[in-house]
């Protein structure tokens, strides 16, 4: 039995939408859109590395917007990805049909290694993101510890969202949008988001509670 082109095309659109979509990387916030700031930092045996990544999911809470977004953080990289509004919280990514993943898997160094997803992520606090405002949610630390012989090595995730952190993801993207090498559509980006990116760095810089 043949499948219509046009059911398959409509399958393929539900998987990508259950296990999560790329949101726009640098977006304008037209549209009364919303932002989240990430930030990854990748550490071998060796030191801080720039080679690595990993991938996680920014999914609605109930009752919001039903979005599911697919954050992909990159060492030493300051990501702005623009998003619906909303509430937000932290989760593994999902499989084609929308199931979460148990473990992340976290590329470093050239390898790839499954990591068991750290419960520590999934406690943090309700991020709301309202419209035209920047969420800095912080710095996604991965740490991989030197192996004995003939044992597998251990790596660890983390959450740096310290206020010292969002801080300075905040003040080194402001630093980057502001280099005159830039390129036109990043440059467009700067000038839309640079109020609210001076909105977020004073919130910061004054507030004394955690995030959680």
């Amino acid at each position: 039995m043949k499948i219509a082109p046009a059911i398959v095309s409509a399958a393929a659109l539900l998987a990508a939408g259950c296990s999560g979509t790329a949101p726009q990387l640098r977006g304008a916030p037209d549209r009364g859109m919303a932002a989240v700031l990430v930030s990854g930092r990748f550490i071998a045996p060796s030191g801080e590395t720039q080679s690595g990544r990993l991938a996680l999911d920014l999914e609605s809470m109930p009752g919001s917007s039903g979005e599911i977004y697919r954050l992909e953080i990159l060492p030493k990289k300051n990501l702005l990805y623009q998003i619906e509004p909303g509430n937000y919280r932290l989760g593994p990514t999902r499989g084609i049909f929308g199931s979460p993943h148990a473990a992340l898997t976290v590329s470093i160094e050239g390898k790839d290694y499954r990591v068991p997803w750290p419960s520590d992520i999934t406690d943090h606090a309700v991020l709301p993101a309202p419209r035209k405002k920047i969420v800095p949610i912080g710095v996604f630390e991965v740490r991989l510890e030197p192996a004995l012989p003939r044992q597998d090595p251990v790596i660890h995730v983390r959450l740096d969202d310290s206020l010292e952190a969002r801080s300075r993801m905040v003040q080194d993207i402001i630093h980057e949008m502001m280099n005159p090498a830039l390129a036109p559509e990043d440059r467009e980006s700067a000038i839309a988001w640079s109020q609210e990116l001076q909105n977020s760095l004073m919130e910061l810089t004054t507030s004394s509670e955690p995030r959680h």
